[in-house]
């Protein structure tokens, strides 16, 4: 199947890669999954071109297509009007795809070496913050958190606004960066509290440097393969239910696992996310603390979840939620011990002298 970009120059259209799909390349970064893209067909061709083109009501882009979990998000342009300017200069970088050259249109290359981003005119300091919670997430630029203040009033921005947002900055390669700006100017405590009350979760110092619950989010990026952004979300959420979860001297944050699922699984419909991620990531924050019992689990408790093709995944979240502790990183090399073994005897399984299979082998 051709993708849109194909589909449109097929067509006879201009397409070119811009803001973070351009810079991506520039910068050579994974991209995420979401495609900026500049096209010189009118929004009512985009419209008779793709059945299935949505209107998200984005400030930069007028529609969008979906293929898979990926999304194309369009920008349209023609010679007499002249599409807005971003709010800041590097975001007007283009990248031809025919031609496998940049585009400079207005001269941003000396800004995109430098460390501090520079501004254009005509942002709300809600678009200046977001972008530049993308940019910093994604790139080597910083950004001082007192001149990104969100500023009132607080209007509620479109969900796909938020889940853009997220994404972008969750699949960078840095997402603390951009994280803590928005904490910083009070983005999160205003539109994601869920997130906001992990600060107020004290850990202890024996087992985990960070400070706090959502100092511990942060630290676990650090730890991260790759910017697949199942996973990311699934590190964000992880531990979103211990604000909720009753501890006793016995058992810290008890049920956390279970209620953080819940709550992911609002937090993320609320973004409008795909139903196929939600059920994903919630998995993956329902079961991130069987890895560290694998070891001493039977086999009828454990088989259901390690046959998941998320398992893998999840066995990532438990490296990456370790690593950002105290703990010895041997529970994580246990784990993975349990699950090849039982990988390898359900492929080759026990038999008896008789030939019949061993319906359970006992691993551990």
């Amino acid at each position: 199947m051709k993708t849109p970009i194909e589909v449109l120059r097929d067509s006879g259209y201009k397409v070119y890669h811009s803001n973070t799909s351009a810079l991506d390349r520039y910068f050579r970064v994974p991209s995420g999954p979401s495609s900026h893209l500049l096209t010189d067909c009118s929004l009512i061709n985009l419209a008779g071109t793709f059945e299935d083109l949505e209107y998200p009501g984005l400030v930069y882009e007028e529609a969008l297509v979906r293929r898979g979990k990926k999304r194309y998000l369009f920008r349209c342009y023609d010679e007499d009007v002249v599409p807005p300017p971003r709010p800041f200069t590097v975001q007007e970088l283009l990248y031809d795809p025919d031609r496998g050259v940049f585009l400079d249109p207005l001269d941003v290359y000396p800004d995109l070496r430098k460390a501090q981003l520079i501004r254009q005119m005509g942002g709300s300091s809600l678009l200046y913050l977001t972008e530049a919670a993308v940019l910093v997430s994604r790139y080597h630029f910083q950004a001082d958190p007192e001149s990104f203040a969100l500023e009132p009033p607080f209007a509620e921005p479109d969900t796909t606004f938020q889940r853009e947002l997220l994404l972008a900055v969750l699949t960078g390669a840095d997402p603390s960066k951009g994280l803590s700006l928005l904490y910083s100017s009070g983005f999160i405590e205003t539109y994601w509290p869920e997130l906001q009350k992990m600060s107020g979760i004290p850990h202890h110092k024996d087992y985990h440097p960070e400070g706090n619950g959502w100092e511990h989010i942060l630290e676990t990026f650090k730890y991260r393969k790759g910017n697949d952004p199942v996973l990311s979300l699934s590190l964000l959420l992880h531990d979103i239910g211990k604000p909720e979860a009753a501890s006793t001297p016995e058992r810290a944050f008890d049920g956390h696992a279970e209620l953080g699922a819940e709550i992911a699984a609002r937090f993320l419909g609320r973004l409008g996310f795909d139903p196929s991620w939600t059920r994903d990531v919630t998995f993956l924050v329902r079961y991130h603390m069987m890895p560290a019992a694998l070891k001493r689990l039977p086999i009828y408790r454990s088989e259901r979840i390690m046959d998941s093709p998320l398992f893998p995944q999840l066995l990532e979240l438990y490296r990456a939620d370790l690593s950002a502790s105290y703990w010895s990183p041997e529970g994580y090399y246990q784990a993975c011990q349990v699950y090849r073994n039982y990988r390898k005897h359900k492929a080759n399984p026990y038999r008896h002298k008789d030939g019949r299979k061993h319906s359970r082998p006992m691993l551990h």
